[in-house]
């Protein structure tokens, strides 16, 4: 039986998430306008750093946290998490105050450095509140929480290859994958899928034990196995390609087994789910769906070749896991636990405009490959990113009413 009470994490915490992707909201239009209209003094690389840290770490790593903090309940330890939120956000500033004026240097290293260290503070409190629930939810966390430290083995061989001037080798961004990686494909995923079934789990709505079981099994194999994707453009030996095929396969299939259930059942999850929420669960269904295909098709060398050569590709494949998914989902957890206020306009302007950023994206990966290019599409897409950008800071203000400083916490 489900029990739920309230017990106070800090105010306002979901609106502090959202506020720092408003920020970086603001960094990514200024990025696209240096794109078009070059501002002496503004350092592309280095506000790409920022943008990209602030909404990762800001928004996703920030409202995946809270969430899986109200889903499996604080316990003795909230003390422990709003220390650790603090610690966040306090990383997350100087990210956002260094990464822009000196790119990868002491103060953002520090920064980002400080952050790590916090998340294996997360992960200890976390794993330790977990000792005693035995549920497929919860396996579904303790997998995310590995995978996220794994992850960071990423920076530190990072750190250590900028030390030994090895910049230029193909084990400085194989590095930057492993942690992008193990970070979206496993951490974030692993904990949204840990929200769901957290749901199902409450609404007594799951697949048998067997097949449950088996899908977190193949699901956690594969991610290790399609690492594999990522060194594809570094022309490796037959084994890597085999290694990632298959995993790319096994992923789809466990993949394709979830949605079909979800599918079977989508009656009971409109029956439960709220209208803004469902919509965005929907649309996550749909990015995981394409995310499983896309990544099966890398795995052939055609598609290896495109991807490497097509950086829009890489981007509008980067934006569908990480808002697509990610932040759907997210959004659809929020909404669902009142954690945030809807609103119908800002709601429309995030899910078209990021529609239609991907659409952008591929169009012009499409139009290269043929030899042609897609008119102006340096002011489509700054156009687009302020639209985007304007739907978040709505959905923001939305949030500045307040009706209590306490979240709902599900043990």
């Amino acid at each position: 039986m489900k029990r739920i009470t309230t017990t106070p994490l800090l105010p306002n915490a979901w609106k502090t998430a959202l506020g720092w992707w408003v920020i970086a909201g603001v960094l990514g239009v200024i990025i696209r306008y240096q794109l078009v209209y070059p501002v002496e003094g503004l350092t592309y690389p280095f506000l790409l750093h920022a943008h990209s840290h602030v909404v990762m770490l800001g928004w996703a790593f920030n409202g995946l946290f809270l969430a899986l903090v109200s889903a499996f309940g604080p316990g003795a330890r909230a003390s422990d998490y709003r220390r650790i939120w603090l610690g966040f956000q306090a990383s997350i500033l100087g990210m956002l105050l260094f990464f822009p004026i000196q790119g990868y240097a002491t103060g953002s290293i520090m920064a980002s450095t400080s952050h790590v260290f916090v998340s294996y503070y997360m992960v200890w409190c976390l794993w330790q509140g977990l000792r005693s629930i035995k549920s497929l939810s919860a396996t579904f966390v303790r997998w995310g929480l590995f995978f996220l430290v794994l992850s960071t083995l990423g920076p530190y061989a990072v750190g250590i290859l900028k030390a030994r001037h090895m910049q230029e080798t193909i084990w400085y961004p194989l590095s930057i994958y492993f942690y992008l990686h193990f970070l979206y494909n496993g951490w974030f995923v692993f904990g949204s899928l840990a929200l769901l079934f957290r749901w199902l789990e409450n609404w007594q709505l799951m697949p048998t034990a067997q097949n449950g079981n088996l899908f977190v099994l193949v699901l956690s194999l594969s991610a290790f196995g399609t690492l594999a994707l990522s060194a594809l453009w570094t022309e490796p030996p037959v084994w890597v390609w085999l290694v990632g095929g298959i995993a790319a396969l096994l992923q789809a299939g466990a993949g394709g087994w979830f949605l079909w259930w979800l599918w079977q059942n989508r009656a009971a999850l409109t029956h439960h789910l709220k209208p803004q929420a469902y919509a965005f669960a929907r649309l996550a269904f749909l990015s995981f769906g394409l995310k499983l295909l896309l990544q099966l098709l890398s795995a052939l060398p055609w598609a290896t070749l495109l991807a490497y050569t097509q950086r829009n590709l890489v981007i509008a494949y980067l934006h569908l896991v990480f808002i697509g998914i990610i932040t759907f989902f997210l959004l659809a957890w929020a909404l669902q636990q009142q954690h945030i206020q809807r609103s119908g306009p800002a709601i429309t302007m995030i899910t078209l405009f990021f529609a239609l950023t991907e659409i952008a994206l591929v169009a012009d990966s499409i139009c290269q490959q043929a030899g042609s290019y897609v008119p102006d599409l340096g002011e489509w897409l700054l156009t687009l990113s302020i639209g985007l950008w304007v739907g978040v800071l709505l959905l923001w203000l939305r949030q500045i009413p307040i009706r209590s400083n306490k979240l709902t916490f599900i043990e």
